[in-house]
């Protein structure tokens, strides 16, 4: 096994009064042969008696979630999540944070709270040993995955859980035990009660498996989750409106989240594109800016496969044209080249393409026009952009206030 524990934590496994131990993906990683990444400790300590003994030593406490017992502890620019041995109860569902917690000094009782057994072993830093309570060594040896206690015990509560099992299917290449799979499905439910933002992550994080572990992963590794997804009907029970996606440009597409949602349009062929991607984004937590974006790109692959205007088309599409781009050409060259060609002229010929770069604005406006009210702006200044774009005025301030007031006439 190439496990490589820091100076730092020996250090601190030396100055605590209790054992100190790495558990989780740290030592998963270490067995598999991957290199390892974040490292979780723990240990019976409370995170304030913790925080206390190392008050005055190179370390750096910071208390995360004194509910739960968590912080960061810090040292020579590395950073470790820690926490304190813990019972959770749960109330019905799967809202994924427990409802109470109870700190105890049982390594055995602190693992029956974790997942899957492949996360479940403990390497005890000061005694150099590993701990391995529910046969997780054995289980990442046959690339197999499989709960702590029994699957309906993991996944009654905890709706994540359900997440988790499938990217971690993905990202490790590992097969998912019969009896797990099965109650994980006879649970799915539990995913509508985490957050919009937590599902998102992890299907963000399933699609973008491959390249978690690039020398261990596969590069279409997701399709082994959302083909189940599709198989089990899955999907509803992560937020979306479909029971199975025809899975094709995800294939194809370098940006497997834009591919992934062309798939769900697709399939669920909404009245409107924008709306639908509006309301199925902003439900799963994305910021304004990110579906701002994630609307324009995915309205300016439909609208060039509808053939809309060259004009129109990139007054609407212009700076996020190379993003669209990337996704049309692999629907229809013929399209993708022959707005692309457009696009290189644009620039090429310096041609004002934004009513931001006009020679006038809607102050210019308020001031040559007073009457004229401010709702009207826009219309007038897109008319003013259709005939600069078309050469049909200059883009001088002198022109284009003077044509503002034909404008008026049918504005």
């Amino acid at each position: 096994m190439n496990l490589v524990i820091p100076k730092s934590l020996k250090k601190l496994a030396d100055i605590l009064p209790v054992p100190l131990y790495v558990v989780g993906g740290y030592i998963r990683n270490s067995l598999i042969g991957i290199k390892g990444e974040d490292i979780d400790i723990c240990s019976s300590l409370k995170v304030e008696d913790l925080a206390e003994i190392l008050k005055e030593k190179d370390f750096e406490v910071k208390i995360k979630n004194k509910f739960v017992g968590t912080a960061i502890v810090s040292c020579d620019n590395q950073t470790f999540e820690y926490s304190t041995f813990r019972k959770e109860t749960y109330k019905e569902g799967g809202t994924h944070l427990p409802d109470k917690v109870e700190f105890i000094e049982s390594l055995e009782e602190d693992a029956k709270r974790r997942d899957f057994t492949c996360n479940c072993i403990y390497y005890d830093i000061k005694n150099d040993k590993l701990i391995d309570v529910y046969g997780g060594i054995e289980d990442i040896k046959n690339k197999v995955i499989k709960t702590i206690e029994t699957p309906d015990f993991v996944f009654a509560h905890d709706g994540l859980r359900i997440l988790r099992l499938f990217r971690f299917e993905c990202e490790l290449n590992f097969k998912i035990d019969k009896e797990t799979l099965l109650s994980a499905i006879k649970f799915s439910s539990n995913v509508k009660d985490i957050s919009g933002e937590r599902v998102i992550h992890e299907i963000t994080c399933i699609l973008h498996s491959g390249k978690r572990y690039p020398s261990y992963s596969k590069a279409n590794s997701y399709l082994r989750a959302f083909k189940q997804f599709n198989k089990y009907k899955l999907w509803t029970s992560f937020g979306i409106d479909c029971a199975k996606i025809k899975l094709k440009m995800v294939k194809k597409v370098e940006h497997k989240s834009q591919g992934f949602l062309i798939d769900l349009i697709d399939t669920v062929k909404p009245i409107s594109i924008s709306y639908y991607l509006n309301l199925i984004l902003v439900n799963f937590g994305l910021n304004k800016k990110m579906v701002s974006l994630y609307i324009n790109v995915l309205s300016g692959y439909y609208d060039a496969l509808n053939r809309l205007q060259n004009k129109e088309y990139f007054f609407k599409y212009f700076d996020n044209f190379p993003l669209i781009y990337k996704l049309l050409v692999h629907k229809s060259k013929y399209l993708a080249n022959k707005y692309n060609f457009f696009y290189k002229y644009i620039i090429s010929h310096k041609l004002i393409i934004t009513t931001k770069e006009l020679k006038v604005s809607g102050e210019d406006i308020k001031k040559y026009y007073p009457t004229v009210k401010p709702y009207r702006y826009n219309a007038i200044l897109a008319s003013l952009l259709s005939d600069v774009f078309e050469g049909k005025l200059e883009n001088d301030s002198k022109t284009l206030i003077k044509a503002i007031e034909q404008k008026l006439k049918y504005l």
